[in-house]
Formats: C-alpha cells, structure tokens, sequence
C-alpha cells in the first residue's frame, strides 16, 4: 500500500465519516455473525444376515431445528449402506457475542432413518462446547447403533451403525480426531 492510497483514505475518512463509520459498523456485525462449521459421520458396517442389516443403507437427517446453528448443509442428509464409504453433513453453527452462542451449546438433533422400512431407528444429538464436537442422549430403539466412535476405521464397531464427529482444523479443511464420549 503506497503512500498515496493511504492519504486517500485518510481523506475520505475525515470527508466520509458517514462511509468510515458504516464500514466500521459492518466490521462489527461481521465479527459477530462469526460462524464455524463441523462434520458428523456415519458408518454402516451392519452386514447382511443380521437382523438389522438395511438393503437400501440407514439416512443420517436432522430433525427440528437446532440451538445456536445455522443449519445442516452440503449435503443436508447421507445415506451410507454396508462397506459403501462413509457419508456425513457438514453442520453450520454460530459462534457468536451477539447470541451468547460462543459461551453456551450449539445443539442439533439427527435422526436415523432405516431406508427399508421407512423407520426411524435412532436418534440423538449433536453438540459443540468449548470447541469440541461430540455426541449425546442416543436413543436407539433398535439397538443398532454403537456409542459414538472414533475417527479412525480401527474405532469403528463391527455389527452396528457407527456415528462419529470430528474437529475440522481451521484452515485446512482436514480432519481431526473425533472427541465424543459421552
């Protein structure tokens, strides 16, 4: 930035103040509209002969809306079916001074469809606290799903719909590892 841009400006400041503060006014709402987004996974690895075992695969979908998000996007919903590669959402949450989101919970609730029936087969409930992603209150009615899992495929438990949340690095858009234990 030359010497002239920054005379300029400083003109337009004490010329403009209506501009200088409008700009400064939208630095702020930026600052606190400040959002973060997450992925939640999941994992069939039911097989066929158990008798949970889905043809057409479970559909991970949210349901209601959630506490301090700004929603689930790209995709919205997965479907994941036996030894098929893992699907996930990519959940938008605020981080907010304006909503008191960066001190409280950011809280979604999902459910698990089983695309077979039609049922919903679990449920249960994504949270953000202090920047750690986790998972809580499953409700499984069909005993299929096992606790939330780890990132990594040696976490993963055999015979059951495994649901895992991991921290995306700031930055690099690359995964962590997944911290829920709840």
């Amino acid at each position: 930035m030359g010497i002239k841009s920054v005379l300029r400006a400083r003109k337009f400041m004490a010329t403009k103040p209506v501009g200088f503060i409008t700009g400064v006014l939208t630095l702020f709402i930026m600052a606190n509209a400040y959002s973060l987004d997450q992925r939640l996974n999941m994992n069939d690895r039911i097989p066929p002969g158990n008798p949970h075992y889905s043809e057409k695969g479970f559909t991970l979908k949210p349901s209601d809306h959630g506490y301090c998000m700004y929603g689930v996007y790209n995709p919205a919903s997965c479907t994941s079916g036996y030894r098929t590669k893992s699907c996930y959402v990519m959940l938008h949450y605020a981080a907010s001074f304006s909503h008191s989101c960066l001190f409280k919970l950011s809280i979604q609730d999902f459910n698990i469809i089983n695309n077979d029936t039609g049922k919903v087969v679990a449920t249960f409930q994504w949270y953000m606290k202090s920047g750690e992603p986790s998972i809580r209150n499953i409700r499984d009615s069909e005993k299929i799903m096992a606790n939330a899992t780890g990132y990594k495929s040696l976490d993963w438990v055999k015979n059951k719909l495994n649901i895992y949340s991991y921290k995306l690095k700031l930055g690099r858009g690359q995964a962590g590892q997944e911290t829920a234990n709840h």
